[in-house]
């Protein structure tokens, strides 16, 4: 079945805020995650948590969507670091439907076909983005929820892939420069 983004989440914009005295709310920033969507550092809560934040909190299962810069990218909220809200580089999607999977919209956001078009419909030269707009039109292919969960295992699997030739490309690597090294001795 193809639905349109808008159809199958809620889009919200991050918050703009600055720190404040007796943190404890943690502002997520697309800084936070290295190139594999990990969190690439322990945070530490910078805000403190006012009303104004009650309708910005994030929910564990929230696809955070990086929509302003040179790297537009796709991450499920963990609750690693709670509570939190997202800065203006994310929009915050939600999920309406009970038809597809945090993860799988993360996915299908992330992967190469669907980032071509974003970066086709992105605007602006010096911080490209994609408007809250622009997303809801986006269209997605939503397949059985069994086989959304087996496209994230083989995903979940080629990202094992990668790093296991990386691993021996390191180690192919090592041991011909031992073995060149010996050559000369």
């Amino acid at each position: 079945m193809i639905k349109k983004l808008g159809e199958v989440i809620k889009i919200k914009s991050g918050v703009f805020a600055k720190g404040g005295a007796n943190p404890d709310l943690f502002y997520i920033q697309s800084t936070d995650f290295d190139k594999q969507r990990y969190w690439n550092k322990t945070l530490n809560p910078i805000l403190s948590n006012t009303t104004k934040f009650t309708s910005h909190i994030l929910n564990v299962g929230d696809v955070l969507f990086a929509s302003k810069g040179r790297d537009f990218f796709a991450v499920v909220y963990d609750g690693k670091f709670q509570p939190a809200v997202a800065s203006t580089t994310f929009l915050v999607l939600q999920m309406q439907s009970e038809n597809v999977t945090s993860d799988y919209i993360a996915w299908y956001l992330n992967h190469p076909q669907t980032q071509s078009l974003l970066w086709s419909f992105a605007k602006g030269s010096a911080i490209p983005s994609i408007s809250k707009t622009i997303l809801e039109q986006i269209e997605i292919s939503i397949p059985q929820i069994s086989k959304q969960m087996a496209i994230l295992e083989v995903s979940k699997l080629q990202v094992i892939e990668k790093r296991i030739h990386k691993q021996i490309g390191k180690l192919r690597q090592e041991y011909i420069n031992e073995l060149t090294y010996k050559s000369i001795q």
